[in-house]
């Protein structure tokens, strides 16, 4: 932290919140193994952009409200750490932000598994779903929000933007290919997975990790600052 600057912090949900991606398994769960993979295969080889891919592995799943909340508190499994960045946050009034490129159906009712204690007043940047026959309509409440790419869908650059223009030094967690947009502009960068691998390729400094306690121990290592 420079300068006494207060920290906030954003992380992604899907593998870095959790321990395993729930969109990836709700879709899978839903419309199938092959026709999840033919989707994600088009996405990565560029002939589709990432709410393209989203339409694809979301819109034609046929569920009801209950049974995708049933889903998201059977499957969704918190990252070790996570519960207690989210107590480190809210104790020293350090915004934290969770931003995902996946959907808000199943990220609150995940959410509900934890004590409110740490989720009441939690801010959820997230592209949204609404239950329509046959499947799910998709919007992207946050596509056009300054500083965004316009292809992520809920952009996460634009939060780090946003939280940096109120003076804040922002930490940023996350694993996937979504989270790219805010690891080059966040000042400090904590990586695993696809986004480990980008960020070593691209000579983008970050710190990576398995579990959120060495986030933690960021946090922590700075006297707290005023509150938001």
């Amino acid at each position: 932290m420079k300068n006494g600057t207060p920290w906030a912090v954003v992380c992604d949900f899907d593998g870095t919140a959790t321990v395993e991606d729930t969109a990836d398994a709700l879709s899978i769960e839903y419309i199938g193994y092959d026709r999840w993979k033919k989707a994600n295969d088009a996405f990565h080889a560029g002939e589709i952009a990432f709410e393209g891919l989203l339409r694809e592995i979301f819109e034609p799943v046929a569920a009801t409200p209950a049974e995708v909340r049933d889903f998201a508190h059977a499957h969704v499994r918190f990252r070790p750490g996570f519960e207690q960045l989210l107590a480190i946050c809210r104790g020293r009034g350090i915004p934290f932000v969770l931003a995902s490129g996946g959907l808000d159906i199943y990220i609150n009712p995940a959410l509900e598994k934890l004590p409110h204690a740490l989720t009441d007043g939690l801010e959820v940047r997230a592209n949204h779903a609404d239950y329509v026959p046959g499947g799910l309509a998709l919007t992207f409440p946050y596509r056009h929000a300054p500083g965004a790419c316009g292809t992520c869908g809920s952009c996460k650059g634009a939060v780090v933007k946003e939280l940096q223009a109120k003076g804040r030094q922002v930490i940023s967690v996350g694993d996937g290919n979504a989270d790219r947009c805010m690891a080059g502009i966040a000042d400090v960068l904590f990586a695993r997975g696809r986004l480990l691998e980008w960020c070593r390729g691209a000579g983008i400094a970050c710190t990576p990790f398995e579990t959120l306690h060495v986030v933690v121990e960021r946090v922590g290592s700075s006297s707290p600052t005023d509150r938001a």
